[in-house]
């Protein structure tokens, strides 16, 4: 009688464990269910542009979309007065908003006016035996906000009171709401073999290309040396604003700055 009760013990023993395993498997099975749904959502929100547009829009779309906002998101005619212009005094709109285009080959977005210019002139400089890197592109206010904050604790880690932080960070990052690269029209754009943003990045065949054709695809050199008086920023060799070519033509070929072209046009 003994052995009969022990038996159903280790019985019901085994039976507990089956249970116990079998709803373990379950709950691993519906958890793999539920990553692999999450994974596939964000996969798909990462590769679809972020205006939730279709990938490809049909012609017609395309083509009334121009007429509504015309080709390019900035007037660029020789007298405009629209040329967007974005630096410490003039900072950008709180209502701008751009319409993004996700440049999936670099993993950056851009205004979607400037996408296909931008892709035409690496593509021209890659075929000169060039490699180009985006290292960055569209960036929002609170992203900025996060760079500057960054920047300055850096400094004041190093003794700098935070005044005196904010006044040097400033000569290379914007401040908030003051940074052509919220408005989607500013790229900064490097050697793939060389990414840092430094002195020597002038120097790559990359950079000397770009400034010597951006803007025959309607591109300036936004920040150039010996304008800082000017632009109140410090030479970036890498900092690319789209303008349109006839006024990018101009700027370029005077060696002046967005600031300069704008007063001469007034």
């Amino acid at each position: 009688m003994r052995y009969t009760k022990e038996k159903r013990r280790r019985m019901r023993k085994r039976a507990m464990r089956r249970m116990f395993w079998r709803s373990t498997i379950s709950l691993f099975g519906i958890l793999i269910l539920l990553l692999t749904w999450n994974l596939t959502s964000c996969a798909l929100r990462y590769l679809s542009p972020h205006d939730g547009r279709r990938q490809e829009d049909t012609a017609d779309e395309k083509e009334n979309r121009e007429e509504d906002f015309g080709a390019d998101a900035v007037k660029t005619a020789a007298g405009t007065k629209d040329l967007l212009l974005v630096n410490k005094t003039h900072p950008l709109d709180s209502s701008w908003k751009p319409n993004l285009t996700r440049i999936r080959e670099y993993g950056v977005d851009v205004d979607s006016s400037i996408a296909d210019h931008l892709r035409e002139m690496l593509a021209a400089g890659e075929k000169e035996g060039l490699s180009f890197w985006i290292a960055s592109a569209y960036r929002s206010t609170e992203r900025q906000r996060e760079l500057l904050d960054e920047d300055i604790e850096t400094l004041v880690r190093q003794g700098y009171s935070y005044s005196e932080a904010y006044e040097e960070v400033v000569k290379e990052t914007m401040p908030v709401g003051c940074s052509e690269h919220a408005t989607g029209l500013a790229v900064d754009i490097v050697s793939k073999n060389y990414q840092i943003l430094d002195e020597k990045q002038g120097r790559t065949d990359e950079i000397i290309w770009l400034q010597n054709h951006c803007s025959q695809y309607g591109f300036i050199l936004r920040y150039p040396k010996d304008k800082e008086d000017i632009t109140k920023v410090s030479y970036e060799s890498w900092h690319f604003r789209y303008v349109g070519v006839e006024a990018a033509e101009e700027i370029m070929g005077r060696g002046i700055t967005l600031e300069e072209y704008l007063d001469s046009e007034e």
